[in-house]
């Protein structure tokens, strides 16, 4: 129904108020909002192949594209090169947290740590890890532990910094709190800092897993293995099909990656964005 207004004059009937679509039509429109230039893009990539306006060895259609994919999936080969790559990217990134966070915390609270770190992590993190490739190959072989690694070198300094600067921001007068009300300075960590600090270490794993993803394909290209070494055999064969689905799933990794660490900071740090 509509409500009527008066405005100094005769009635006028004011415009009933717009809803908001609700349930599927809601998820669908949402839906296409996000998706669209996605769909556009592979349209224009579809017809600039079926017209012949690019040569298909070096941009087969999409349909070609994903076929291809769907023949690795169906075989199996995609999850035993995928499979590879993602243990290794993952094992990297969690030694990684695993030095990176407690160094970071060190150096926030203890101005020696602080001092006696920050030069490292100051020469550290801008150096270009891809460099160490052929020392680490030639101290520790080929095989996955050189990659793993490589990957920690790389992602060590995310950590260490999200953990400092996470742990640097919490209130003095939160810590005061929390002696006064009984605390020991033992449990400061567990009780204050961790909680405190988990949006900053859950941004800092945003960083760190893609860095460690794209370190470890662009490795495996290097020395072989994995994901890697299939995309450099597709491409030296002229396989382009296989190229361009590989390189569709190291997309879809990385999204999915980012989605479930997004999903993490919503689940366990919401209340640092309210």
């Amino acid at each position: 129904m509509t409500k009527a207004t008066v405005l100094n004059g005769p009635v006028v009937a004011a415009a009933p108020a717009l809803k908001r679509p609700a349930g599927l039509l809601h998820w669908v429109e949402r839906w296409i909002e996000r998706w669209i230039a996605l769909v556009v893009l592979l349209a224009l990539w579809q017809v600039s192949t079926h017209y012949g306006w690019v040569r298909a060895v070096f941009l087969p259609s999409p349909s070609v594209v994903f076929g291809t994919l769907w023949q690795l999936v169906s075989t199996g080969e995609l999850f035993a090169t995928l499979g590879t790559s993602l243990w290794r990217a993952v094992a990297g990134v969690a030694l990684a947290a695993l030095v990176g966070i407690p160094a970071g915390f060190l150096m926030a609270e203890s101005k020696f740590c602080r001092w006696w770190l920050s030069p490292y992590v100051a020469f550290g993190f801008p150096l270009p890890k891809i460099a160490l490739i052929p020392v680490l190959t030639a101290w520790f072989g080929m095989d996955s532990l050189s990659k793993v690694i490589l990957v920690f070198a790389t992602c060590v300094f995310p950590f260490i910094v999200a953990a400092q600067s996470g742990a640097s921001l919490i209130s003095q007068k939160l810590r005061w709190a929390a002696f006064s009300l009984g605390t020991k300075r033992s449990e400061l960590f567990r009780l204050i800092l961790l909680p405190a600090t988990v949006p900053s270490m859950l941004s800092g794993l945003r960083i760190a897993l893609p860095i460690g993803l794209i370190t470890v394909f662009t490795a495996e290209m290097v020395t072989g293995g994995g994901l890697g070494e299939a995309i450099v055999q597709a491409q030296r064969y002229f396989q382009s099909p296989q190229v361009y689905a590989y390189v569709i799933v190291t997309m879809v990794v990385g999204y999915f990656a980012d989605a479930g660490i997004a999903w993490l900071q919503r689940r366990f740090a919401a209340w640092a964005t309210e």
